[in-house]
């Protein structure tokens, strides 16, 4: 087992919680994660697109460990927060 260093692109985020214990972590944009351990973060999606979330560890990357976390245009969620399709 290893630790992981998770990255978020494009936002900083607070760890709020390790294992469902409460902290007030730094802010940061990576955090390293313990071999099996849960992280819980809190950011604000206040930077429209689409962002890597990942580990830094290139070979975890690759076999993917990675995903993105999409923000839309503050305008496109106000017009329609609940992503409900337009009626035809």
């Amino acid at each position: 087992m290893m630790p992981h260093p998770m990255h978020l692109h494009g936002h900083t985020f607070q760890v709020v919680a390790i294992n469902g214990a409460r902290l007030a972590g730094a802010v940061r944009d990576t955090v390293l994660v313990p071999p099996m351990s849960s992280v819980t973060i809190a950011f604000d999606a206040d930077n429209p697109g689409r962002w890597a979330f990942h580990c830094h560890n290139l070979y975890h990357m690759v076999t993917g460990m990675m995903t993105e976390v999409a923000t839309p245009e503050l305008s496109e969620y106000f017009a329609n927060p609940c992503n409900v399709p337009p009626s035809p």
